[in-house]
């Protein structure tokens, strides 16, 4: 009987020990169910470059993340493994990385999570809108303006600056060859010396093999015809009226020599700056020269601009345009901008030579079948200060609201060329040997990028309406003679980035775009067309210029 007892003791005990056993806690994680989740099944993105973390739940299990299809939205995602397989339950944070969506389409990117012990999938969606706000541009071809003869600047002159920083032969390729920047008026100085014309010659042939348009103004009406006078003061070089003919025959050798060099001067000025001290003439006398000599200078084939006054002010331009004879025989109202234009909001006076100078066209160009060019300006804001922290032209922000929203307001006032002072100057196109510079010689600054948008895509080219709809998107746009070519240039002035969503005259057959700001160098753009090809999209970045060329059947 004891010895029964004792078995079934025994017995007893050794089910105990097997029962007990089943409820240790790995034979629990054996039994339970294997499986890995994401916690939520879609996440909303910023439209911004950033990162989030979401959450993986699994069972008893391994765990891996994988993409089918990339989108470009993703850059990383850590971890992308993960769980155990003897472990009844677990949760890892993922954290994913990704891209600004600078497209203009929403985008999505699924991820599936595949459980390593079943095989089963599960998936999240993430979802990112574009960062892109729609903007709404408006052509209307039936309406045109001004027709834009082109862009470009100055020569450097031979007797003002030291031979390193002359323009040389790359140089000027790079600024005038369709290749290159694409400029196509190229300004040179009328020495006084006749010794120094020939100085000119290489440079100006080979812009002129480009496809540039040559001009040239007298500084210097040379010490022979010359006498002082004195105003307010000051002393003054001041062209003798009895030598008025010579110095009409001086412009028109200047002329002929050049032509013989195989050089054709589009146009010449009477006088550069006859308001300041270089060779100072009183306003009526401008008149009086173009009256008695104009036609001569014309009859070598050449266009005559006057009175290229400083500030393009009223009181040397009214007389000319104002006098029948000197209107007649001026072709082009030439003038600079160094007394203000763009900031009217600075003073009365500013804004009021704004809009007398592009009031200029419809009040009395128009109808006369003349136009006004903007032959000579600069911005080198800071350039005195010691420290380079403040030389304003060495930052994006400053060329955008200067030069970039001259040209604008330029094209926008009917001005049918655009011409910078130095082009190869720190505060130039290219730079040069000064220290200042913000670039090494020869390497193009931001400022030749800005010319380059609209000597590219205004130049030969007639400008015709354009609505936008957003105050800080300023554009132009313009049509070409066959109407097979539209272009459009656009200044976005604030940090938001834009959709452009153009409703277009015509079938589009190609489109292209490209974009300077204050990273990229006219590097292209998404430029997309729409449906039926009547319509097009484009990327417009913060603070940038963006130029777009759209072929139309």
């Amino acid at each position: 009987m004891q010895k029964l007892l004792d078995s079934l003791l025994f017995i007893s005990f050794c089910l105990f020990t097997i029962l007990l056993g089943t409820c240790t806690d790995d034979a629990t994680e054996n039994l339970a169910t294997p499986y890995a989740t994401f916690s939520q099944d879609s996440i909303t993105l910023s439209p911004e470059q950033g990162e989030v973390t979401l959450s993986v739940e699994w069972s008893a299990t391994t765990w891996e993340i994988r993409m089918e299809e990339e989108s470009g939205m993703i850059r990383h995602i850590s971890p992308t493994s993960g769980g155990n397989r003897n472990k009844q339950y677990g949760q890892n944070t993922i954290t994913i990385q990704f891209s600004e969506n600078s497209t203009e389409k929403r985008r999505t990117q699924v991820l599936f999570l595949t459980n390593m012990e079943s095989g089963e999938h599960s998936q999240i969606t993430l979802i990112q809108d574009s960062r892109l706000i729609p903007l709404s541009i408006q052509l209307d071809k039936s309406v045109r303006y001004q027709y834009v003869y082109g862009f470009g600047g100055m020569y450097n002159p031979k007797i003002w600056l030291s031979p390193d920083n002359l323009i040389t032969r790359d140089e000027l390729l790079k600024m005038y060859s369709s290749e290159g920047l694409g400029y196509n008026i190229l300004r040179l100085m009328i020495y006084p010396n006749e010794a120094d014309w020939s100085a000119d010659v290489e440079g100006a042939k080979l812009a002129q093999q480009q496809g540039a348009i040559v001009i040239a103004a007298p500084w210097d009406c040379t010490d022979a015809y010359a006498e002082t006078i004195t105003l307010n003061g000051r002393e003054y070089k001041h062209l003798k009226q009895e030598h008025y003919q010579d110095y009409a025959n001086h412009l028109i050798s200047y002329i002929n020599f050049m032509k013989e060099q195989g050089v054709n001067i589009f146009a010449v000025s009477v006088q550069n700056e006859p308001d300041m001290e270089f060779t100072f003439w009183h306003p009526e006398e401008v008149v009086a020269f173009v009256k008695e000599h104009g036609a001569s200078i014309r009859e070598t084939g050449v266009k005559l601009m006057a009175p290229e006054a400083c500030g393009m002010s009223a009181e040397y331009t009214d007389p000319v345009l104002n006098d029948p004879v000197a209107f007649e025989q001026t072709d082009i109202v030439a003038g600079h901008l160094y007394q203000g234009f763009v900031k009217m909001e600075e003073s009365s006076y500013v804004k009021n030579r704004h809009d007398y100078i592009v009031g200029l066209y419809n009040r009395k160009l128009a109808a006369a079948g003349k136009s006004w060019w903007m032959t000579e300006h600069l911005f080198n804001d800071g350039e005195k200060e010691s420290n380079p922290a403040l030389w304003q032209f060495h930052d994006w922000s400053y060329n955008l609201e200067t030069l970039a929203q001259e040209i604008h307001m330029c094209m926008e006032g009917y001005c049918s060329a655009y011409i910078y002072w130095y082009l190869k100057r720190f505060y130039g196109m290219i730079g040069d040997h000064d220290t200042r510079s913000a670039a090494a010689p020869g390497e193009v600054l931001k400022n030749g990028y800005i010319l380059s948008h609209y000597a590219k895509y205004a130049t030969g080219m007639t400008r015709i309406k354009v609505g936008v709809g957003a105050s800080d998107i300023k554009a132009t746009a313009y049509i070409n003679d066959e109407e097979t070519e539209i272009s459009i240039v656009l200044l976005n002035m604030k940090a938001d980035a834009w959709l452009g969503q153009i409703s277009i005259p015509g079938t589009i057959s190609q489109i292209s775009a490209l974009e300077t700001t204050a990273a990229r160098n006219m590097q292209p753009t998404s430029a997309t067309v729409g449906s039926e090809n009547r319509s097009a999209t484009v990327n417009i970045s913060g603070n940038s210029i963006v130029s777009v060329n759209i072929q139309v059947k």
